[in-house]
């Protein structure tokens, strides 16, 4: 009966929509990095597997999560930041562009050294927005099961290594304390019902200029460019009200896991090893940046190491408030490279796709 076929799809959806968003709920509570994108993957994943019918997303689905991806990454710029960056701009910028290199050079590595595509082995080693780097890679043309395997367990080892670092103060600077706790109140702006519905419009807004001018993953870059220039100019700071960019997240989550079957996870086991190797590399040489900046800022070493280290803004972010370090400069050193990436990755990915394929 066609009734009966509608009423068990829509209890899938049902089951695998709670499944996720408990995943996401215990994956916070639990300290897990990304844990609203993680954690639904996860179970889409699992479901892709067990199941014999293959569910899809919503095209739609995707859009949104990139409209609501790029007005929080908007949302992170800071106007505040500015003079802490004008202030050493030459350093900042010559480790900035080393970071980048850094990256790339370790994905032109892995597309030259495995399977892995120019564009997918980019858009996975680009280091600081994951969320971004997953959302605009299937209007690249790369592959976001692979993207998201690359981002997400670089996030969670950078935050393991700067967690420990932090807590046995391994490195001068930080306090050597726990490395737990949420940002304070005062990094963010009173938000009121006019700041969420502006908001809201520059999301549309920014989604529909960054299409029509065919922008590389417009609905995530124009919204991103739209925010920021709102909050630079003082006529508001975007915000997003509690509970959306979970549901992006989740959304964005199922989209990717879904995707998964077991091909896919065999070839992904069989690139880890590689990737992982390039992540720990691209780490110590993030490090090495790190002191770089320590040396010619007066930044101690632990605030440079978590400014250039290569993971998430909001992760490193709150492992800094819980050592001891600078937070204003990690979050304005990390928030450029998020811009930086977001910006760049896009025609850096169709580079490394060229240069690899000439390999």
């Amino acid at each position: 009966m066609p009734g009966a076929g509608a009423l068990r799809r829509s209890c899938t959806w049902i089951t695998l929509l709670a499944s996720a968003a408990c995943a996401g709920f215990l994956g916070e509570h639990a300290g897990v990095p990304a844990a609203w994108l993680v954690g639904p993957m996860l179970v889409a994943i699992a479901f892709a597997l067990a199941s014999r019918k293959r569910l899809e997303m919503p095209r739609s689905t995707r859009t949104f999560s990139q409209a609501i991806i790029g007005t929080l990454l908007a949302s992170t710029f800071r106007p505040s930041s500015l003079p802490v960056l004008a202030d050493d701009w030459l350093p900042v910028s010559l480790v900035l562009a080393g970071t980048l290199l850094a990256s790339l050079a370790s994905g032109l590595v892995l597309a030259r050294l495995t399977s892995l595509d120019g564009q997918t082995a980019s858009l996975g080693t680009l280091p600081g927005a994951a969320s971004g780097m997953l959302a605009m890679s299937p209007s690249l043309g790369a592959d976001s099961r692979l993207v998201a395997l690359m981002q997400y367990v670089r996030v969670v080892v950078v935050v393991l290594s700067a967690t420990l670092i932090a807590h046995f103060g391994l490195m001068p600077g930080g306090s050597g304390g726990p490395s737990s706790g949420g940002l304070p109140t005062g990094l963010f702006p009173h938000t009121t019902p006019a700041d969420y519905a502006l908001s809201a419009l520059a999301a549309v807004v920014g989604t529909w200029i960054g299409r029509r001018l065919h922008l590389p993953a417009g609905a995530l870059v124009g919204p991103l460019i739209l925010g920021a220039l709102a909050s630079e100019f003082g006529l508001f700071h975007p915000v997003l009200p509690p509970g959306v960019p979970q549901t992006a997240y989740v959304a964005l989550g199922l989209y990717v896991g879904l995707l998964f079957d077991r091909g896919s996870l065999e070839h992904a086991a069989h690139v880890l090893p590689a990737v992982l190797a390039s992540m720990v590399l691209l780490m110590v040489v993030c490090a090495g940046l790190g002191l770089v900046l320590s040396a010619f800022t007066p930044a101690d070493p632990f605030t440079a190491y978590l400014a250039t280290t290569p993971g998430g803004i909001d992760s490193v972010s709150i492992i800094a408030l819980g050592g001891g370090a600078d937070v204003s400069l990690v979050l304005a050193v990390q928030m450029l490279r998020v811009f930086a990436v977001v910006l760049l990755g896009p025609p850096l990915a169709r580079r490394m796709a060229r240069l690899a394929n000439r390999g």
